[in-house]
């Protein structure tokens, strides 16, 4: 998969013109790469979207406004996870144990990759005359991290790609994404998840 180095300097807070950490994050990334083990699932589905939420075909119902606001306009979805695997937070723990510098690195490449491969899974799906909306997932804007529960037995993420979920709602392995992509027939996409989080004093937000 790509690694964008830009995105990972953002997530590193670092001066994206700054040499040095430059040559961290290439670094890192030189001693992450071979631990990658991404896999994901993606499941489409029919949804009913109000004021209040979404209920997808299953039954399944999430509440939140913010949510609902994002797939106005959507009769379909796609429901994805994504993870880089176990062996990427193993790495990550021993590169941090050596380098505090390596392991805040290893943290903001991982989580760039991440990102990366979802872009990717998405670009190969084909949707037809639909467009994909940018990412939502839970615990952007009033969308309760609680929720992942929910979404996690309809994608049956343990079975299909290894990822569970702790009873603090945290993922594992840590570098993971779950997320719905509202498909309409016109809409302007930019698969930017900072387009639709609500916590606009993030210190990782990006203007697109």
């Amino acid at each position: 998969m790509e690694f964008n180095q830009r995105e990972a300097l953002r997530y590193l807070r670092a001066n994206p013109k700054d040499k040095d950490s430059q040559n961290l994050v290439d670094l890192v990334y030189l001693k992450l790469r071979n631990e990658v083990q991404a896999r994901s699932v993606l499941q489409r589905h029919s949804v009913t979207v109000d004021d209040a939420g979404v209920t997808l075909d299953t039954g399944v119902r999430f509440t939140s406004r913010d949510l609902a606001r994002h797939l106005k306009g959507c009769d379909s979805v796609l429901l994805l996870g994504a993870t880089l695997g176990s062996k990427v937070d193993v790495a990550i723990r021993r590169l941090a144990l050596g380098s505090v510098a390596e392991g805040a690195a290893a943290q903001a490449v991982a989580a760039a990759l991440i990102e990366s491969y979802c872009d990717e899974v998405q670009a190969k799906v084909d949707t037809g005359a639909l467009q994909q909306r940018p990412r939502f997932s839970p615990g952007y804007g009033d969308w309760d991290l609680a929720e992942q529960a929910k979404l996690f037995p309809v994608l049956n993420c343990a079975k299909q790609i290894g990822l569970t979920l702790t009873d603090g709602m945290m993922m594992a392995p840590s570098k993971s994404v779950t997320a719905i992509i509202g498909l309409s027939e016109s809409v302007e996409c930019v698969w930017n998840k900072c387009m639709t989080c609500g916590n606009v004093n993030c210190p990782y937000r990006s203007e697109g």
